[in-house]
Parts: C-alpha cells; structure tokens; sequence
C-alpha cells in the first residue's frame, strides 16, 4: 500500500540506528574518566523509550499503512482472522484496511479492495477517533503520545474512594490539567472518583443523584429533562444501580409507599426521559412528585422529581448553554469540555452544576477508558456517590486498575509537557484538527443551503461540538424515508456517505416543535460526526458541492441526484397514500420491484446499480448500536 502524504517524510528515518561519527561526537564532548565523571543518557544517538516502544511495531511515522489504518499482526490461531500480518481498521482492527474499502477472506488469507476514498459509501456514523495521521501532521512528531509502565504493586487497588492516596492524586493531576488547556472551572467545592470515560461517569452521577432523592423524599419517579434533541445514557443501568441501594430510601409516614410497607423495595425506581425543544423555552413540561403537586424542571423545591442531563458543548447540537434546573439538580457531560470543540473566543466557564464528567477519550484514544467524576461536595451527594461507586466499582464489576489511573495521569503529563500556546502541542493540534474539518464542512452545506437542499440547523455555531447537525431544507422537508440502520436518508441515498439520522434522539419531542418547519419529520435529521480522516470531509465536502451545484448530477452509478431523489421519495409518498385510501397493509419488500422502482425514478440508473441502492437503503434493515440510543430502541428506525 502507498504511504500517507503525512508518513513518506519520516517513513525511512530509524531511532534504532545511529551512525559512528554521531557517537565519536558525542564521547569526545563528554569526559568518561575520574571518580566524579558523569555521563548523561546520550539522546543524541539513542532511541527514547517511547520510540522502542513504538518503531518495532510499526507505529507512528514508521507505519507502511495509509491514514485511518494501524499495522498489526495476528496468530493463526485467531479464530476471526487466522494468521494475518499488515494494515488493519483504525476503528475496529479489521484486516486489509478500512472497511468500506476492503474484504477479507479468512480462507485464504487475502484482501480484495472493493472501493476507494473517491468511490466508497463512507461510514461516519459514530464517534470513534480514526485521525493518527492528521495528529502526527499537526503536532509534528513521529509518534502519537505514549503510555509506560514500571512494575506496579501485586495488591488489589486500594479502592475509589477520595480519601485514597492515588484518587487525591487523580484528582488533583484533572485540576492541573484542566488549568492548563483554559477551564475556568472551579472544583474546589467538588469531589472526584475514577471512571471508566464520560459515559460510565454520567451513568453514575445520574445513578448518584436519584439515590441521593430517594435517600430524602418520598420520590421514587424520577424525570430527566433532555433539551432534544439530545443525547441519552443507559437509564436502566442507573435505575439499576440505585435500586441495589434500596435500604438507604427514604420511609417517612407522609409516603404513599409507607401504607404498603414499599418504601424501601429494589423495584421500585423509574427514570423517564422528557424531550423538550429548544424552541419551546421558556415553557416547560410539568410531572407530578409523590406528594401529588405538579413541578417543573426549574422548581427549587425539595420535592420536586426533576433533574437534567447537559452535554457541554452539545452532542448532537454543539450547545454550550445553561442548565434549566437549578444547579444541585443539573449534571453535566464535560467529555468535550476541550478547547478543539468550541470557538476561538469561548471562554470555558459555565454556571455551577451538581456534578461533571470528564474523559480523555475523544482526545486521546476511545480505546482507553479513562475519566473522572466530580460531585458537589455536601453530605448527603457525597454518601449516595461513595454507595453509587462502591457498588459500580466492585470487584464483580471491575475494580479501578492501577493502570487505568496511572494511565491517565501519566498521559496528562505528556499533553502538558508543552505548553497549550504551542500549535504542535497535542490539544493544540487537535483544536486546528476539528477547525480544518470543521471548515470544509462549513464551506459545502453553504453550498447546498444556498440551493435549498440541505442546511446547519440555526443554532449549531461553527466549531461547537464534535458534530454537525443538519437537516433538509423547506422545499423538501417531509420527503426523507425510513432507509434502515438510522441512517440519514439523503446523505446515503446522494451523498454516498453513512450518516445517523438520529431520529431517536428526540426523546418523545416532536421534531416540529424544534421550529424549522411544520412538514419535518425525525427522519430529516442527520448528524455528522467529525472524527475521521480530514481527507473524509474533504471528499464528503467534494461531493457535496458536486450534487447541490448541479441536481442532475450523481457521486457514482448506485446513488442518486438530487432531482431523481426528489422524485423517488415523491413517487413512495403517493404509493403510501394509495395504500392507505385502499386500507392495505405495508408492501412486502422485494427487492427486484423495489429496483424497478427506483429505475421508474432514475432511468440513468442500470438494473444492477438499482438492486445496490435498494439493497443499501432496504427500510428492514436492523439498527446498528450507537451509543446514547434508549435502550429498548422502541420506535427506533
């Protein structure tokens, strides 16, 4: 395979070589003889141990393989791979290469390339960090930071709680750290747990705060405030945490749970998402607490059954605004509190909220599960939290490992050796990394928006968050079709790119209170993520302009443009209406009359790109897992 652009350069360099004159140089600098002659480690000629850690296998800028993909080998006893040796998926370890370019077949050991950057349908649906070569462009170094580790001790860690010795230090190693790259975050006033990244941090915190409600009212509904749309966690595993601590409930007289001698059974939590659009502030929705009085999100009462969940900046929508609960009531997802996901002039500073979790995993490595919790430091938010992560952290569960905390601490220091000022330094880099991304993308929806096909939702400020979130224009809202996966309907069907559509994310809010438009449906949505390849967006951008500057143009023969799109999705819509004044049930899918269709619709189009397309857009298809998506996926497309 070709090298990357960003490899060729050092691709020949070896820190395992030196050459004599470096060495003769070196020693005729340096006096070796006398009682008190001393020599320093002699860099000038020797490999650094981050280097011996990552040359011999072929990592950093040493790699054969081209961007987005890593070297590595696997046994021939590998059941999945057999023995393999070369490129893999950044992503997810797949031979040959990246997925949507290459087969693999295990039999005989080979790679087949059934597509390229120019020509494949790319998936860009998650959020898994696939950009080593555009790190090692920008900050300019051979390797990517590296983790290494001294013998440690044979005991059990010694626990979680923040008055072990390593936690202190945790915490104190996220205060440096956060000081150094701009937060403006005070956390004197909070304590800290380990975690394993932002998402089992929310989990907990959530966790930790409903038990903390449950401890001191009758409350055992508890309603979660979502500003749709919006991201979710695993809420069964936070009721299930809470529950497992059901001794601690409160069991007052006033309880309609005393009558039943219930108050303290492990059943009895319910935690249930409450979309709210934007659009519709300063309403808000109301639920009853168990003492039968209606409260909103906002109440200050004791009482009430509320809480909030806030992204910041946003995930789909990169938000960076205030909490609608009061502030004890208000947990925070800090997984993109970095200078890369906000403007240049933001200041990171936000009002004060009941709890934060923080990660370095989508600054770093999503492989590495990593992060802190910080919870208001008052009693009864301190003796939920230690009971939450007591049991969340139990040996049955995982204990913290030593190289988990160690781990982090030790990458932190790495990140800081140079100062945030510094471009090559690592967040600097990455802030110019999404920027550039960022950019690109930027410049292409202006195109499409000005032709009326597709547009940055309103309140998406550039730069903010890990993600672009779009939706049709006016003239074509209500058009977009059920395609399978979650996948956003247009940018599969014309751009050849696999998108979220992220219609789950709505949170029992109808899209049209969003306010862009009274014809909108969930399906209208997409969300791109910025977490590839710059090389990605560049070609998505390409693409973009290429069929919003000209309707009748097409990215490949299996896709569509835009005018043949217009004119399928018009073509089902009347099919739905016949159907329905007929009082018939749903067509059967079948894939030969579905390709005559879409012919019907693109006459262009061969038979065999027609049975692609149908086959890529087949509405039955089975979701794919996403993160934040609910957890029995009702209703979920």
């Amino acid at each position: 395979m070709a090298l990357s652009f960003a490899t060729m350069p050092l691709a020949q360099t070896n820190p395992m070589a030196t050459t004599c004159s470096a060495v003769r140089a070196y020693f005729r600098e340096n006096t070796c003889c006398g009682a008190d002659a001393t020599i320093t480690t002699p860099a000038a000629f020797c490999p650094t141990l981050d280097e011996l850690v990552t040359y011999p296998v072929m990592g950093g800028n040493w790699t054969p393989c081209p961007p987005e993909t890593v070297y590595a080998t696997y046994s021939a006893s590998n059941p999945v791979t057999g023995a393999y040796a070369g490129c893999v998926s950044e992503d997810d370890g797949v031979p040959c290469g990246w997925y949507d370019y290459y087969t693999y077949d295990t039999a005989t050991n080979t790679c087949t390339q059934t597509a390229t950057l120019q020509t494949a349908v790319q998936t860009v649906r998650g959020g898994s960090p696939t950009m080593t070569v555009d790190m090692l462009r920008l900050t300019q170094e051979e390797i990517l930071p590296t983790i290494t580790f001294s013998m440690m001790p044979m005991t059990y860690p010694p626990g979680t709680g923040s008055s072990v010795p390593e936690m202190g230090e945790l915490t104190a190693k996220w205060d440096q750290f956060m000081t150094y790259y701009g937060s403006q975050l005070n956390m004197s006033h909070y304590r800290g747990w380990p975690d394993y990244g932002a998402e089992q941090g929310m989990v907990t915190t959530v966790a930790t705060k409903v038990l903390e409600l449950a401890s001191t009212t009758c409350n055992r509904d508890f309603y979660v405030l979502l500003m749709a749309p919006a991201y979710g966690y695993d809420w069964s595993l936070s009721k299930s945490l809470v529950n497992s601590r059901s001794s601690s409930f409160y069991n007052g007289a006033e309880c309609p749970c005393y009558t039943t001698s219930s108050c303290n059974d492990g059943s009895l939590i319910t935690i249930n998402q409450r979309g709210w659009a934007p659009a519709r502030l300063p309403s808000l929705p109301s639920e009853a607490g168990a003492d039968g009085v209606m409260y909103q999100p906002n109440s200050t009462a004791a009482n009430s059954p509320w809480i909030q969940t806030n992204v910041i900046p946003g995930n789909p929508i990169g938000r960076f605004g205030p909490c609608e609960t009061p502030a004890e009531r208000c947990l925070c997802d800090g997984v993109y509190w970095y200078p890369g996901f906000v403007g240049e002039s933001q200041t990171l500073a936000m009002p004060t909220c009941y709890s934060w979790a923080f990660s370095v995993t989508k600054i770093y490595s999503a492989q590495m599960r990593a992060g802190i919790m910080y919870v208001m430091d008052y009693p009864a938010a301190i003796s939920a939290a230690g009971l939450i992560m007591g049991k969340a952290l139990s040996i049955g569960n995982g204990l913290m490992s030593h190289m988990q905390v160690h781990g982090q601490i030790q990458l932190m220091d790495k990140i800081m050796a140079k100062p945030f000022s510094d471009p090559t330094s690592w967040l600097h880099a990455m802030k110019l990394a999404q920027y550039e991304k960022w950019d690109v993308m930027h410049t292409a929806f202006g195109v499409c928006q000005a032709a009326g096909i597709i547009q940055i939702t309103s309140e998406q400020p550039k730069y903010y968050g890990a993600y672009i979130f779009s939706h049709m224009s006016t003239p074509l809202m209500g058009l977009s079709a059920n395609v399978g996966r979650s996948s956003s309907d247009f940018f599969l069907s014309v751009v050849g790119y696999d998108h979220f559509n992220y219609n789950w994310g709505w949170r029992g809010e109808s899209p049209t209170a969003y306010g862009v438009g009274s014809n909108i449906t969930s399906l209208d949505f997409h969300r791109s993520h910025l977490f590839r390849a710059y090389e990605v967006y560049v070609e998505e951008a390409r693409r973009m302009t290429m069929v919003c500057s000209n309707r009748d143009a097409r990215v490949t023969s299996s896709l569509l443009s835009v005018n043949e799109w217009v004119m399928l999705r018009s073509a089902d819509a009347a099919r739905r209406r016949r159907r329905q004044l007929n009082d018939a049930k749903d067509e059967h899918f079948e894939l030969h009359e579905r390709a005559l269709q879409v012919q019907a619709s693109a006459p262009r189009m061969k038979l065999v790109d027609a049975i692609k397309y149908a086959e890529a857009t087949n509405p039955h298809q089975p979701i794919m897992e996403e993160h934040g998506l609910p957890a029995d996926l009702v209703g979920v497309a």
